[in-house]
């Protein structure tokens, strides 16, 4: 069972990006709250900066109001994000959040529409984003391409919407080899129950 914030952000009109634009600039305070609190945003942190330098650079897509930036940060992260998001409230939550260098406005559906990005990075990380509702998984080839050589993605596949062998083909098809999976458990009480994968892939060398 979805939370009251869910029913009102997807309803029946989670295929409509005009429609998820719209619930995330209405209520983009409370979800990030919300989110804050499942504990998933720290879980994912700790797990992809054990695969990084704390100088590393990267990117958040679909980086909503930034909980990702200040989990980051807290396990020991040194420089600051750039981040992608459709909703321009939320970006502007996560501007306040200080932890992003340049946030931009993007429709992830759309890749070839992306605005120019500070490529290559050493990582990149998404959570919420592949798999969850809509098919925002057309953007991984995009966002393994926003990597360097050897670069990192950390990405959350939410169980209940996209089998995780699905994705761990698709990830091998462009080139990633899995260093870690890490299993992120919500509570019902939090938000919504369900459970996450969240991976930790490299980039291949060449």
């Amino acid at each position: 069972m979805k939370s009251p914030i869910e029913d009102t952000i997807w309803a029946s009109e989670y295929g409509s990006v005009a429609m998820v634009q719209a619930a995330f600039d209405r209520f983009g305070p409370e979800y990030h709250r919300a989110i804050m609190a499942t504990g998933v945003p720290s879980g994912a942190a700790e797990a992809l900066m054990s695969h990084l330098q704390p100088d590393a650079q990267g990117i958040d897509f679909g980086c909503g109001s930034g909980v990702l930036g200040l989990a980051l940060r807290t396990a020991g992260l040194h420089q600051l994000l750039d981040g992608l998001d459709l909703s321009p409230v939320m970006l502007n939550l996560a501007r306040e959040t200080g932890c992003y260098r340049q946030l931009q406005r993007a429709n992830l559906l759309l890749p070839k529409e992306y605005p120019t990005l500070s490529i290559p990075y050493d990582f990149a990380i998404t959570v919420g984003l592949i798999g969850d509702y809509v098919p925002y998984y057309v953007a991984l080839p995009s966002i393994v391409q926003s990597l360097r050589p050897g670069g990192h993605l950390g990405f959350a596949v939410e169980q209940k919407s996209t089998p995780s062998h699905a994705m761990g083909k698709m990830a091998a098809d462009l080139g990633l080899s899995f260093l870690s999976e890490t299993i992120l458990s919500v509570p019902e009480a939090k938000l919504a129950e369900q459970t996450y994968h969240f991976f930790v892939a490299q980039r291949a060398n060449a």
